[in-house]
Formats: structure tokens, sequence, C-alpha cells
């Protein structure tokens, strides 16, 4: 399909357009995924800080870290309170479950992963993504400082996938309006700034082909006005060529002439 040049001009300001908005885009959709991941982490470490200082306050009475009482209430409690939370877990340092707000995990073996994360962990939270959840974990301490255990909050992962989701789609509708909002200012632009250039060509094409009624309500810059000069001089040098040639061939004599001129 054949375009003009504002049309040309415009489909190519749009290209631009639309890559440098989608990477704008994408950018501000990851970057938004890692403040919420990031918050929902931040936000859940403090609940299990809550319950670690409960249960660090236990073992500072010198209880043992599997006879503590009231932690799987404390457990539950905060579970209930909290939308999207799938469960909390103590384990000690084997990776047993001690606490659970599922009762029916006690006793069990969590996943050698999170043993492994809170062992070497720098930092007293540690994290972990799952197929099907988020895992947040704070390390409990004894009296004396040593780590004898940690507790893991479980959150979904449904949830933050359905969150990233909607924000995504508010993005992309932005984005859209925007593109849509730039595609039609770089339109006016290019026709308002491509119009004298046009005229130009017009100009140009009309002396080429002889068509002086094309030029009607156009006005010439210098240069196209040299360039009709030039080409008038161009066709009337042609035009004699084409009749010396002509002459030439009509006088056999001077045909001959030319010939053994040539020679």
């Amino acid at each position: 399909m054949h375009l003009n040049l504002p049309a040309r001009v415009a489909v190519n300001i749009f290209l631009i357009l639309t890559l440098a908005i989608a990477l704008t885009g994408l950018m501000n959709h990851y970057k938004y995924r890692k403040f919420l991941s990031d918050l929902l982490r931040d936000r859940h470490a403090l609940v299990l800080q809550d319950i670690a200082h409960t249960v660090e306050s236990s073992l500072s009475l010198g209880l043992a870290v599997d006879a503590l009482p009231g932690i799987n209430q404390a457990l539950q409690s905060a579970t209930s309170r909290h939308s999207g939370v799938l469960s909390i877990e103590m384990f000690d340092e084997r990776g047993t479950v001690l606490y659970s707000s599922d009762e029916s995990l006690r006793g069990d073996l969590v996943a050698k992963e999170w043993a492994d994360a809170w062992n070497v962990a720098p930092e007293p939270v540690w994290a972990r993504v799952e197929y099907d959840a988020h895992v947040v974990g704070v390390r409990v301490h004894d009296s004396i400082g040593r780590a004898v255990g940690s507790l893991a909050l479980r959150y979904s992962r449904t949830d933050f996938d359905s969150a990233v989701s909607t924000m995504a789609l508010r993005i992309t509708g932005i984005c859209a309006a925007v593109l849509l909002c730039f595609a039609a200012a770089g339109t006016v632009l290019a026709v308002r700034f491509t119009r004298k250039l046009r005229r130009r060509l017009q100009s140009m094409k009309a002396v080429l082909e002889e068509e002086p009624e094309e030029l009607t309500g156009v006005h010439p810059d210098q240069s196209s006005a040299e360039f009709a000069r030039t080409a008038a001089e161009a066709r009337r040098a042609v035009a004699e060529a084409a009749a010396e040639i002509r002459r030439i061939e009509a006088d056999p004599q001077t045909a001959q002439a030319a010939l053994r001129s040539g020679r």
C-alpha cells in the first residue's frame, strides 16, 4: 500500500512511540510487582516478629522450645486476622514443625528449602517463592542469642498474582491512552511540518511534467524557482539538440560530413 509523506512520518512516529511506551509499561509492571512483593514480605515479617517476641519472652523464662504455652493459639489467631495468610508454622533447627496454625502439621518436617533458607540467610528475615504460595520466615533466638528455630508464614500466591494482573491491566490501559494521544499529536505535527516540503515537491513535479496549471495557488520558494529555471534550460537544451539531430538526418550530405568528422 502506497503512503504519502505525512502518513509515512506518522507511521514512523507511531512505531517509535509504541516501542518506548511498551518498554515504559513493562518497567512499571515489574517495578510494581517488586514493590508489592517487598511490601507483603515486610508486612508479614512484622506479624512474625510479634509472635517471635512472645516466643523469645517465654524462652527467657527457661521454658523448653517445644513446650511453650499458647503458641498454637497465637498462630491461629494471626492466621485468621490477616487475609491471604494460608498457615504459620514454627520449626526447630532440624526442620521439625513444633507449632502450627494447622494442628495436623505438627511433627512434620518442613521442606528442605525452608531449612536451608533460614540457616544460610544473612538477615533475620528470609523469603521464598513456591508454586502456590509466598513464604516469609523469621528466626527465633533463645536468651543467649542462639537461633533455636524459625517461624514461617505462607500467604496466597493467587491473591498476589491477581493484584499484579489487575495493575498490569491498568498500566496497559494508561499506556494505550497515552499512545493514542501521542499518535494523534504526531500526525498533526507531521502534516503541519511537511506541508512546506509537499508544496516544494508539488512545484517540482509540475515543472518536470510541464503542467503549469498545477502551480495555481502554490507559492514556490527560492530553491523551487531555481529548480524551475534549471529545468527550463535543460528542456531548451534538449529541444535544440533534438532539432539539430533532425536537421542533420534530413540532409544526407551533412550527415556524411558529420560521420567523416567523427572518424
